[in-house]
């Protein structure tokens, strides 16, 4: 049985919900809900970064059948988690990984991410995403960076409008309890 993108990112946000960092759970429970809307005005992150943080929670959740992480506002979401949740430590680690991050795309590809090609960019981040998962990173910022990135993107998408309604299963009263229900009889998991 093969798993397709979507349903792996739905499973990963089932299984990061018991190891989000403090920052972001803190983020959750002061209300950062993202908006709706590609179009965002930073007040943080400048331009380039922006640009950076957009494409790559659209390389983390992009938008097929459904919305993407830009779509559902992820990016200004976390800007809003970073400049306003994070403490003065996690936000400059956050600011010197994302710098790390774009210098490693360069160094190995000769642009800086953003200037990549959509299946380079692809590449990069993947290759980021096997190194943090397989705990790689020797302390390099990039790779932590993209570990935050993608606990942030997830947070962002599946607590948005867009990922509880139209990705996962939402009904907002729901009806009795059926603790043993087979996932194919249900077809989606869960958003409340």
């Amino acid at each position: 049985m093969s798993m397709d993108r979507r349903e792996a990112i739905k499973r990963t946000a089932i299984l990061m919900g018991g190891f989000a960092f403090a920052p972001s759970a803190l983020g959750l429970l002061n209300g950062c809900t993202p908006q709706p809307g590609v179009d965002w005005n930073p007040k943080f992150f400048n331009k380039s970064q922006a640009r950076l943080i957009t494409k790559l929670s659209d390389i983390i959740i992009p938008a097929d059948d459904t919305p993407g992480a830009s779509d559902a506002g992820v990016p200004a979401f976390i800007e809003s988690m970073v400049s306003e949740i994070y403490d003065e430590n996690a936000r400059e680690k956050f600011m010197k990984s994302l710098k790390a991050f774009d210098e490693m795309a360069k160094e190995q590809h000769g642009k800086k991410y953003v200037d990549l090609d959509s299946k380079l960019q692809f590449e990069f981040a993947d290759h980021q995403n096997k190194l943090a998962l397989r705990s790689e990173t020797n302390g390099q910022p990039g790779v932590v960076f993209f570990f935050m990135m993608k606990e942030l993107t997830l947070l962002g998408f599946f607590t948005s409008e867009t990922g509880a309604t139209e990705t996962l299963r939402y009904l907002p009263v729901p009806g009795r309890y059926d603790g043993c229900v087979p996932f194919e009889e249900i077809g989606k998991t869960w958003a409340t």
